[in-house]
């Protein structure tokens, strides 16, 4: 209504309502009328037509957002899990190879022991 008002109002500004015949002011207002009902529906048109996009655009956005958030969430959760069967994976690797280093020094114990004529058991502590 607002639109309405303020093109008529500059419309007979610019006629110049003072020279105008009384029947032109008429038909001008008229038409000037018809003008600012059709600038005001296409004014709500387009304003509905934003809001729509608008809520449009923000569902698409949550969903992306929604979307994002699972994914990275697997991803942790997939990342946690490969750590830790890293993990486990090396402490059983150390485990292995504490176990044959020391196996290793006690038979160099056991051998050295051998050769120099010293007491084996020595080689068990």
């Amino acid at each position: 209504m607002k639109t309405k008002a303020m093109a008529l109002a500059l419309l007979l500004s610019l006629m110049g309502c003072s020279e105008s015949s009384e029947e032109s002011k008429n038909e001008v207002k008229k038409e000037m009328e018809k003008a600012g009902e059709a600038t005001a529906d296409a004014y709500d048109s387009a304003k509905e037509n934003a809001a729509e996009s608008w809520d449009k655009t923000k569902n698409a956005t949550s969903e992306a957002y929604e979307e994002s958030k699972e994914m990275a969430s697997d991803a942790y959760e997939d990342g946690k899990k490969m750590a830790s069967d890293a993990y486990d994976a090396t402490a059983e690797k150390a485990g292995e190879l504490k176990d044959a280093a020391a196996k290793k020094a006690h038979e160099a114990c056991v051998k050295m022991k051998e050769q120099m004529g010293g007491d084996v058991s020595e080689c068990d502590n």
